[in-house]
């Protein structure tokens, strides 16, 4: 029986982030544990939404750290995913995070912006507000769900082309469900503004994430 080895390049550095993503789990259950727990379990129940909607921050120090530790899982997923599908124009894989990390973040912030500023032209606050929430509270828990699948593919099982493909695609199909239940939740404004919604659709919830590819490849 042949035992194949596998090469692994160094991971000093990937060992540090996934501490750093511990750290920030770990400080946001020390924040406030019951709304961690309420968190953990957001995929079960809406319980975290409807308790903590009304009276949420976005710049909550709960919030910031969660979408600190999204940005740090998402990015390193990112990263895997140039380097399976061979994409890296990069000769140093920190350089490639950080500029994927960089590049993420302002699109992550930009967006929150452009929204807020939509919202307050059409004095629509109050549903744009609930709709960030419930977006930014359900991107969270992805990145924290795609944590311990990068730990996996740091540490024990070498990811394939076809492993991130179908991530990729539960990912989008995920976060399709996820909106289009908040869509439905408010059809009638949309319907009201159907034309404002299908802009708002291509040029905020599209675009970016094609702006992100182009940017980290070339």
């Amino acid at each position: 029986m042949e035992f194949i080895t596998r090469e692994i390049l160094s991971t000093n550095w990937l060992t540090v982030l996934i501490v750093i993503c511990l750290v920030l789990l770990a400080t946001a259950k020390s924040i406030n544990a019951l709304r961690f727990y309420d968190f953990v379990a957001l995929f079960s129940n809406n319980k975290y939404i409807i308790s903590y909607q009304k009276p949420n921050k976005l710049s909550s120090l709960f919030n910031i750290t969660l979408l600190l530790l999204q940005i740090a899982s998402v990015s390193l997923f990112l990263y895997l995913c140039f380097d399976v599908f061979e994409w890296r124009t990069t000769p140093i894989e920190i350089t490639l995070y950080f500029k994927i990390a960089i590049i993420y973040t302002v699109i992550v912030i930009f967006k929150v912006l452009i929204e807020k500023i939509i919202a307050t032209i059409f004095s629509i606050d109050a549903i744009i507000d609930e709709y960030l929430f419930y977006k930014i509270s359900y991107r969270n828990f992805t990145g924290l769900l795609l944590l311990p699948i990068n730990i996996v593919f740091i540490y024990t099982f070498e990811p394939s082309k076809i492993a991130f493909i179908i991530l990729l695609v539960a990912i989008a199909i995920l976060n399709i469900i996820i909106l289009v239940s908040f869509y439905r939740k408010n059809e009638n404004i949309i319907l009201n503004h159907l034309f404002y919604f299908i802009l708002y659709l291509c040029a905020l919830e599209i675009a970016p994430y094609f702006i992100l590819y182009k940017s980290i490849k070339y």
